[in-house]
């Protein structure tokens, strides 16, 4: 009779799932025997040897040779994880220990008076104890089981010692193999294990038939489960995440800093759609705030339809104005952070030599801290951008959620009525509110925070405030454009793509091909501040009328521009005016001082050698030697030697 193999065995021999080969045994596809036995079955499958498939028959045989070839060990009679003292368990394992030790002493109990009716006071005292128990039930054969190890060995027996043994997380897989798979599966395409494994076999077919029938996917599959976490996280998620959730990092202290020593600000995109007021236009708008990283106070916001620079300034003048200037500035190297008239260029600095003026941060003596790029952890007002998402923008009927897969069903009829869609102004309103009155009020057990509330924690640690009056701080706190040379149209300024044109008579007048400095309000644009290369002010202009196909906007374009030609061209004729006397006529002064010229001239012309000139033709000399022959270039060299002619 030939071998009986089961289920499992067969499976791993023919390279199939367990379940596979049960279907096909189901549908009489594999034949098979039923074997007795003690399960809730009745029964347990075996499979002959001779029903494999030939290349099964001979993974089969192969491994047999292997268990001929390798040495047998006898094992001890006392297995070595049963010889461990009680200290060198877990606290785990020591609860396990307690627990069978109580069940075993109330079931002795339980039975004693029943010497003739054990088994049946056995299962009695099985139903009670798990109804008691519901969720730690156990079955009258494990009791019994560990009843006897517990006689056999004592109580280390009772633990459960599968997850200290030696061999946990050994592998039987083949190194060359475990080498080829690892290598393939840890990488950022994040491929998934059952293909690995896959180009694993395949592989193995094609250049190591050797290695065949390499072992199960399950064996794969617990060997990434034994890969430390944070090599999966830094070759399948990237050094990013790796740096953020595994590498070691600063734990920074707050009880050594004081409100206003240092703030720290960053955006959010708001899951919600708004409309805006004026456009109707429709987005999800993104919301900037300044927190106080003492107290994680939120000092202030504004809310913008996109990331950018002037909602950070916008906010951070709100916040200077109400609570005073801090001692430095924490930002990320956002290019909405990093701008050359706010804080400056900072790590995006690409040249020395730069057209820039003095930074608003450098006028208010504020330092500038960046930190290191792609570093999550540096954004302490991440936690509250959480709250926003889950105690705010959930109130809205227009929540669209953080991903697609959170988006509520009701969202696409939601957007299709305008109705529904908040304005922009009121979502503004809204937030402020709850920032002011919920957020700052509510006590947190933040590091440093000590259940207090961000208000609290502010107030406590406020102990120094540098303030400036109004008037300073809307001078010192305008955006600076870069150095540019004003022209016949004025000063400019720049916002995408479009030029904004600002125009002074005065200034065109005086500095016109000059370089200057145009110092705005980014929320009030009807005039500007302008400085010259030493940021003096010189002046001031104002917003330029510009034309266009509107022949009603465009005649009063014109009449405007025209207005200002004419001023400038009355101030061109004034420079004249005002200094106009009694002059005398050009003509007679350029000939009577001619005429000195003439009269105070004392040069006399006279030659050092003289040349006549004659008509006649010249003949040569009689004889060599003739002295009649006059050398005149000569004569000229000698006499522009004596003269110092050279």
């Amino acid at each position: 009779m030939s071998a009986l193999l089961t289920l499992k065995e067969v499976a791993e021999l023919e390279h199939k799932d367990y379940f596979t080969v049960t279907k096909q045994i189901q549908r009489n596809k594999l034949e098979a025997i039923k074997i007795p036995t003690d399960s809730r079955q009745g029964f347990e499958y075996r499979v002959p040897i001779s029903e494999l498939t030939e290349k099964a028959q001979a993974r089969y045989y192969a491994s047999l040779q292997q268990l001929v070839e390798q040495p047998v060990l006898e094992e001890p009679e006392t297995p070595e994880k049963y010889e461990q003292e009680i200290d060198e368990l877990t606290g785990e394992q020591r609860d396990e220990i307690a627990f069978w030790k109580r069940a075993i002493d109330s079931w002795r109990s339980y039975i004693a008076d029943f010497p003739k009716q054990r088994t049946e006071k056995t299962k009695e005292f099985i139903k009670i104890f798990n109804s008691m128990n519901p969720e730690r039930a156990i079955s009258e054969r494990t009791l019994r089981n560990k009843y006897k190890l517990y006689k056999d060995h004592g109580d280390v027996a009772l633990a459960d010692h599968r997850k200290n043994r030696k061999d946990r997380g050994s592998t039987t897989i083949n190194e060359t193999l475990q080498n080829v798979f690892t290598q393939w599966w840890l990488d950022e395409n994040q491929p998934t294990t059952s293909y690995i494994y896959k180009l694993v076999e395949a592989w193995a077919e094609l250049e190591m038939p050797q290695l065949l029938p390499i072992p199960s996917y399950d064996s794969f599959y617990r060997l990434t489960k034994n890969i430390p976490l944070s090599v999966v996280k830094y070759f399948r998620e990237g050094e990013k995440i790796f740096t953020d959730e595994c590498a070691v990092y600063l734990k920074r202290m707050y009880d050594n800093l004081d409100s206003n020593d240092i703030w720290s600000s960053d955006y959010h995109t708001l899951d919600i759609f708004v409309r805006d007021d004026m456009t109707n236009k429709v987005f999800r708008p993104h919301v900037v705030v300044w927190i106080d990283v003492r107290s994680r106070k939120i000092l202030s916001m504004a809310l913008c339809e996109s990331s950018n620079s002037d909602g950070v300034i916008i906010a951070f003048k709100k916040a200077v104005k109400s609570y005073g200037l801090p001692r430095e500035v924490y930002l990320d190297n956002g290019r909405e952070f990093l701008v050359r008239d706010f804080g400056g260029r900072g790590k995006r600095k690409s040249s020395a030599k730069n057209d820039y003026g003095t930074t608003m941060l450098e006028r208010l003596d504020i330092r500038m801290t960046n930190a290191r790029v792609r570093n999550g952890r540096a954004k302490v007002v991440e936690r509250s951008f959480k709250q926003f998402s889950e105690e705010f923008s959930r109130l809205y009927l227009t929540y669209t959620g953080g991903r697609p897969d959170r988006r509520p069903e009701r969202h696409s009829e939601v957007m299709k009525d305008e109705t529904n869609i908040p304005l922009r102004s009121e979502v503004e309103t809204a937030l402020w509110t709850y920032i002011e009155g919920w957020h700052n009020c509510r006590e947190s057990q933040a590091e440093g925070l000590y259940g207090k509330t961000p208000n609290e924690c502010y107030e406590t640690n406020l102990v120094k405030k540098r303030t400036a009056t109004a008037e300073e701080l809307d001078a010192i706190m305008l955006r600076t454009s870069r150095l540019q040379t004003v022209n016949r149209n004025g000063v400019y300024l720049k916002f995408g793509d479009r030029k904004v044109w600002f125009y002074d008579t005065d200034l065109v007048y005086n500095y016109l091909g000059h370089k200057v400095y145009v110092c705005y309000d980014s929320e009030d644009l009807s005039r500007v501040i302008i400085r010259d290369e030493q940021e003096r002010r010189i002046g001031y202009a104002t917003i330029l009328e510009v034309g266009g196909y509107n022949k009603e906007m465009d005649k009063e374009a014109i009449k405007k521009v025209k207005s200002l030609e004419n001023a400038q061209r009355q101030l061109v004729k004034g420079f004249k005016a005002e200094r106009e006397t009694e002059t005398p006529d050009l003509l007679d002064v350029m000939l009577r001082k001619a005429q000195q010229n003439i009269d105070n001239n004392t040069h006399t012309y006279e030659a050092k050698v003289i040349e006549a000139f004659t008509t006649e033709e010249k003949t040569m000399p009689a004889a060599v030697g003739d002295s009649t022959v006059l050398d005149f270039d000569k004569m000229t060299e000698n006499a522009k030697k004596r003269r110092g002619i050279t």
